[in-house]
């Protein structure tokens, strides 16, 4: 009977040990010398938690996914805001993309005339106007705007008074709307107009919405009120106004009696003698405070005067 007996045990222990093998599979995840083939197969399917771990030839995929959660190395105005550059005008913004040239630097040099005149407080109203269309007055109004922000402690407006052929919200990368015009027609408010543009310190006002008597609305009070509230609200900043030309126009009449100063633009080698002196005489003499040649190749062209030495006294 106990032999009988120890039989029954030994084969009631073997039972317990037959599941063995799989509890050897299980152990089999781990890597060892004599691990199988079958067997490294099974570990790595019956294991996801391995393949998560981080590996030798995985860091490179973080390093390409990094670069949007990280700074880029811009310049320090990025172009691609500023439209196309294969646009002239775009390329001829010289006081954004080419500060240092030697355009750029007759640009400086115009805005420290303005800034620190030799009698008198500096204009904090500028208007730029000009005889006849294509002179160039509004890509100059562009560059002294973007001139003026690169100071230290310049902040400056640029407002887009020639409502018939708007230009300054696209050379400045601004929207249209709402601009000007929706303020005196429509409604809207001061700060509901006020862009700012990817230049720090420089915001502009848009023409807005086009409207079928600019001149009638460029001369009502509410037009003076909102450079007199302009002035008041931001006392540390420069107003520029970009307006029509003279002999097309009569709103830089109405304009040239809300402003300080006039800077007058010619293009060099184009424009009439003869059409320049009719359009002066249109505006405020005591208000004139430059003439610019404007050269047709470049942005600017530095000049002391337009006139010859046997012009009247004043006429420069």
């Amino acid at each position: 009977m106990s032999d009988a007996l120890s039989r029954k045990g030994r084969r009631l222990r073997s039972e317990q040990q037959s599941p063995a093998p799989a509890a050897d599979s299980s152990s089999a995840s781990r890597p060892s010398p004599s691990s199988g083939t079958s067997a490294g197969k099974r570990s790595s399917s019956s294991a996801p938690a391995a393949d998560t771990s981080p590996k030798a030839g995985d860091k490179a995929e973080p390093s390409r996914a990094a670069p949007p959660s990280q700074p880029r190395v811009q310049p320090s105005l990025p172009v691609e805001d500023w439209g196309r550059r294969e646009d002239t005008d775009q390329e001829r913004l010289v006081s954004l993309f080419a500060p240092t040239s030697p355009e750029g630097k007759r640009i400086d040099i115009l805005r420290s005339q303005l800034l620190y005149p030799f009698h008198g407080e500096p204009p904090r109203t500028i208007m730029l106007t000009s005889a006849a269309p294509r002179e160039g007055k509004s890509l100059l109004a562009a560059n002294l705007a973007i001139s003026f922000a690169r100071g230290l402690q310049q902040y400056v407006m640029v407002m887009d008074c020639h409502l018939m052929a708007p230009d300054m919200h696209r050379l400045l990368g601004v929207p249209r709307l709402p601009g000007l015009t929706d303020f005196l027609e429509h409604g809207a408010t001061v700060p509901e107009i006020i862009h700012w543009t990817k230049v720090d310190k420089l915001s502009v006002i848009p023409a807005g919405s086009p409207s079928r008597r600019p001149a009638e609305i460029l001369a009502t009070d509410k037009m003076a009120a909102l450079l007199q509230e302009l002035r008041a609200r931001y006392a540390d900043r420069y107003i520029i106004l970009d307006t029509p030309p003279v002999q097309a126009f009569d709103d830089p009449q109405v304009l040239a009696r809300m402003v300080e100063g006039i800077v007058f633009v010619v293009l060099a080698g184009e424009t009439d003698r003869e059409e320049v002196l009719r359009a002066l005489g249109r505006l405020p003499e005591d208000k004139l405070i430059g003439l610019v040649l404007n050269d047709p190749l470049r942005a600017v062209v530095d000049a002391s005067h337009v006139f010859s030495s046997s012009e009247p006294e004043g006429s420069d």
